[in-house]
């Protein structure tokens, strides 16, 4: 494959490389083509100076030799790669490139759309030239609608797409903004489902489907990932912002003696232990505390923080972490990124994985988001210098057969003769999604899993959901019912969402003969999936080998926070308590105190489930080759390590993370949000952000500036044009320097303003800015809908209600929500009479049993 970065109008280096990346570490040929000077990411954050040994190929080309800043990003995002540097500005430039695309399966960009046709990624012409590629456009807010020219970066698109809202998850002083999660997130996940979709296109293309143009808008994953936080407004009427509060409680940070853990409680059980735990004080009687709900009133809740924070005040941080842990309460440490240099359980597991870099020596990195069965993951060779593939002859020259030699030899014969797979033709006027054909058995619940199933039944896999009346999906549960109805499982918001394209079958699990009929559809099935507690399957009779009996070649994949294996394999986990658990949380906060802050969203999940996802396609893959079936292991806690990998990479680098900064990015300047007029704002009281919140104004925009000419086009714009050329203010370092005065200024400058005024002005000038959005203003956004993201699904019980969609669009395949989400057990008759040819006396009796629901 190919990897092309951008620069201009887009914040490259990330997204891009990430999905580059899923690829080359599981053994395809990764030839990233890159501009003379190097694409931007051997410049992203964290940076280290450190003088460095000779490299082999083309030292003299390579940013980081003789002292120069090596990027802690691009050692990890690009690992396995090859770099080849070609102009795309010239002519000769664009005709290499179309040779190198005529002998790969996919180009993968993520440059502006502005830029596209200039740099020949041009799919109209490259198609004609190959009618088998899969092409996979990046872009901030795709290439049509409002805002397809926009510029874009970090830092506004995911406060544009509601993600950052949400953070912190412990109520601010309501005048200090939201804040981002320190790394680049939105971009991480644009590169992952990238991936997904780009892996699942061509996947297709090599059945007998045409080839394909994948789009991929960043801003539109970023709101995929709210889920139930989109949901809370469309149907609770709820606008969650950081000022409110969880569902749950407690599920918030608290001090310990020697630092800090995060405590979540969800189930009643869970939280009756945490009361004997603390020696059942007389403060936890009573109604207000005798069920989930009632804890969840406001008042409720502050007595509950207040005193588990002076119970845990008294512990020290591992102490109580093992000690909740062993009764089953959901608990985590709050971990820097040094922590997990010696932490056990990720170092029986063997995560971090070190590799020989030619400059710099060993380099301890990330290892695998997942574990397979048949480990075809590996660290293979260094992140490339610039150029280094230059050298070796024509573009076609680069590629070859890049399988992994288990893989080669899985799909060969006895006497190494390679498996000759017949390849359907697609028919002509019928387009089809790339997984239309493949069964999916879905037995997860709440959010990773379920996340998993949804890429997928987007992708036309048949998802068909085991669950049970008995004890519903979390997700059917919570409280985010339909507003104006009483609560019921099909009249929730978080479950409309995540079930959409699925099929629900209600069978009891507890059941001999229930067991039996799950048994049968796993033997007509091709992959199973199930994110419960470890352990919790083979208890019930379904653990990976008896799933393998049922089919030879299914693709089993387990879910967990911890993992199948490791001393802390049995631990609860909760999406939320990642986040603090793989040290993202020391390094997100307000500047103003320094304390560690969570995300309110379980981004953990959705962030595993992704991954997950790219694995069950990459097996499917090598099962389409001849190569088999696949047992899939992934942990909430190591996947989530590889996406906010910032901390750990400076960490392995020997620099020193940063202290928490709030919205401010550890080399940019200005890089901030900015209070902006809106209704009920005093703009009189400014303060450092401009105003204090009054009478429910909370309006801000994101202005990031990553760029030279993006400095001049803001000087010019916002009235200091003659700061361009103040020697001041001359490079990046320099205006990082002089952070304080820029913010002021530019607080001062949109005070005044409307937050879209703002961003009109800016992004007519090429300036990365936009609002800091909520779930309402995004619910009605005109960008969003007139795209068709954002569409009306019209729910048996809770009426047409408005939900996110598929995070990717494609030119030649189906776009769109296939169909709603199910009502439980609507289609238990239909599943058991079509998947597994039973007649009506037959599931009569299975019902009468209570086999099925």
């Amino acid at each position: 494959m190919i990897e092309v970065c951008g620069g201009e109008r887009m914040e490259g280096g990330i997204a891009a490389p990430m999905a580059g990346k899923l690829f080359a570490d599981l053994g395809a040929t990764v030839v990233k083509v890159e501009p003379p000077g190097g694409e931007p990411g051997r410049r992203a954050w964290p940076l280290i100076t450190r003088p460095l040994k000779t490299w082999p190929l083309k030292p003299d080309a390579e940013a980081g030799n003789g002292g120069e800043p090596v990027s802690g990003a691009f050692l990890h995002l690009n690992s396995n790669k090859r770099s080849l540097v070609l102009d795309l500005d010239t002519s000769p430039g664009r005709e290499a490139l179309e040779e190198l695309v005529g002998a790969a399966d996919l180009l993968l960009h993520d440059v502006h759309p502005t830029r596209m046709k200039e740099w020949g990624l041009d799919y109209e012409r490259l198609s004609s030239l190959h009618p088998r590629l899969v092409m996979v456009s990046i872009t901030p807010f795709g290439l049509d609608g409002p805002y397809a020219q926009f510029a874009g970066a970090e830092l506004p698109l995911i406060h544009g797409s509601g993600l950052a809202w949400l953070t912190p998850d412990r109520s601010p002083p309501p005048d200090w903004p939201p804040i981002r999660p320190l790394g680049r997130h939105a971009l991480m996940q644009a590169g992952i489902h990238a991936a997904i979709a780009g892996l699942a296109a061509c996947h297709h293309a090599k059945s007998g489907g045409p080839g394909e143009h994948v789009e991929i808008s960043v801003l539109e994953v970023s709101l995929n990932l709210l889920c139930r936080h989109f949901v809370s407004y469309t149907y609770a009427g709820e606008e969650e912002s950081r000022l409110g509060k969880n569902l749950t409680s407690p599920a918030t940070i608290f001090a310990c003696r020697d630092g800090a853990v995060y405590l979540i409680v969800v189930e009643q059980d869970q939280w009756e232990r945490l009361v004997d735990l603390m020696g059942n004080p007389s403060w936890t009687r009573g109604e207000a505390f005798s069920s989930t709900i009632h804890r969840g009133v406001p008042k409720t809740m502050a007595i509950i923080e207040r005193e588990v924070g002076k119970w845990a005040a008294g512990w020290e941080v591992e102490a109580l972490f093992h000690a909740c842990q062993e009764r089953r309460i959901g608990c985590a440490p709050v971990y820097s990124p040094a922590d997990l240099e010696d932490e056990p359980h990720l170092h029986e597991r063997g995560f971090f994985r070190s590799l020989h870099h030619p400059g710099l020596g060993a380099v301890k990195l990330p290892g695998p988001p997942y574990k397979l069965e048949r480990d075809w993951w590996a660290l293979r060779s260094p992140a490339p210098a610039l150029g280094e593939a230059n050298c070796e002859g024509d573009g076609p020259a680069l590629f070859g057969d890049a399988r992994p030699a288990e893989v080669r030899r899985e799909v060969s014969g006895k006497n190494s003769v390679e498996i000759s797979v017949e390849i359907p033709v697609e028919i002509p006027g019928q387009p089809r999604r790339p997984l239309e054909g493949v069964r999916v058995l879905d037995l997860t619940w709440v959010w990773a899993g379920p996340y998993t199933t949804q890429m997928l039944a987007f992708l036309g896999a048949e998802v068909i959901k085991v669950e049970s009346s008995r004890r519903p999906d979390l997700a059917r549960r919570l409280n985010l019912f339909a507003q104006g109805m009483e609560p019921g499982p099909n009249r929730n918001g978080y479950f409309n969402q995540i079930g959409q394209s699925k099929y629900s079958a209600a069978i009891n699990l507890a059941h001999p003969e229930g067991l039996r009929q799950v048994k049968e559809i796993a033997a007509r099935s091709d992959i199973v999936l199930s994110n419960f507690a470890t352990g919790v399957m083979e208890r019930l009779g379904l653990g990976p080998e008896v799933l393998r009996e049922c089919k030879e070649d299914l693709i089993v994949a387990n879910l967990s926070a911890y993992g199948q294996t490791g001393p802390y394999r049995h631990y609860l986990g909760y999406g939320p308590a990642i986040f603090p658990l793989a040290g993202s949380s020391a390094l997100t906060g307000y500047e103003e105190d320094g304390q560690p802050q969570n995300m309110r969203i379980a981004y953990a999940d959705p962030n595993a489930g992704a991954y997950l996802a790219f694995a069950i396609l990459a097996a499917l893959e090598v099962k389409r080759q001849g190569g088999g079936g696949q047992t899939i292991d992934i942990a909430l806690w190591e996947a989530f390590i590889c996406t906010g990998f910032e901390g750990w990479m400076a960490h392995a680098l020997g620099a020193e993370p940063p202290a928490p900064m709030g919205n401010h990015d550890p080399r940019f300047a200005p890089h901030n949000l900015y209070r902006c007029r809106g209704a009920g704002s005093d703009d009189e009281d400014g303060g450092e952000y401009g105003g204090g919140v009054k009478d429910g104004g909370d309006d801000w925009v994101a202005i990031a500036v990553t760029g030279q000419k993006q400095w001049r086009a803001l000087c010019d714009v916002a009235g200091k044009p003659a700061w361009t050329d103040d020697p001041r203010f001359a490079t990046a370092e320099l205006r990082k320097a002089r952070e304080s005065q820029l913010d002021a200024w530019l607080c001062e400058w949109c005070r005044g303003q409307d937050k879209w005024d703002v961003t009109r002005k800016l992004q007519a000038a090429g300036v990365p800015a936009f609002p800091a959005l909520s779930a309402k203003e995004l619910s009605g956004n005109e960008h969003l809908l007139e795209r068709g993201f954002l569409a009306l699904s019209d729910t048996p019980e809770a009426g047409k209600r408005l939900h996110t969609g598929v995070p990717w669009r494609m030119r030649n395949r189906p776009n769109g929500v296939p169909f709603r989400a199910p009502l439980l057990g609507e289609h238990t008759d239909s599943v058991l009479k079509t998947v597994l040819g039973l007649d009506r006396a037959e599931i009569a009796r299975l019902r009468d049993a209570g086999a099925i629901e």
